[in-house]
């Protein structure tokens, strides 16, 4: 379990950096280094703990719109850890542009850290 929550960190830390850097802070701004380690932090733990419980609750839902509730439930997990960590600002695109980029770097980071 801790190697996930490890490895949820650290795509997290990845995505926020990204979407921060790349669409020039229209969607993320932070003010210094330790929001984005905190909103990390946040982030993998909810990713880890909370997000399994949703995806099993909300299957039905999922099913039926193709996957694509999956995506409003990790963007809905990235602003709540947003709002939650002081000096991070996210918009409504930078919690859907960040959830996709923390699905890819998480999927990234579990392909080279499996835990089997």
């Amino acid at each position: 379990m801790t190697v996930r929550i490890v490895a949820y960190i650290v795509g997290s830390l990845v995505a926020v950096l990204a979407v921060g850097t790349l669409f020039q802070e229209r969607f993320v701004t932070y003010e210094n280094r330790e929001s984005v380690m905190i909103f990390g932090v946040v982030l993998g733990i909810l990713s880890a703990l909370v997000k399994p419980a949703l995806q099993v609750v909300s299957l039905p839902l999922t099913c039926l719109t193709f996957g694509l509730f999956a995506l409003a439930i990790n963007a809905a997990l990235f602003g709540l850890a947003a709002r939650v960590t002081p000096g991070l600002t996210v918009t409504f695109w930078g919690a859907v542009v960040g959830a996709v980029f923390a699905s890819v770097c998480n999927g990234i980071v579990f392909s080279v850290v499996d835990e089997q």
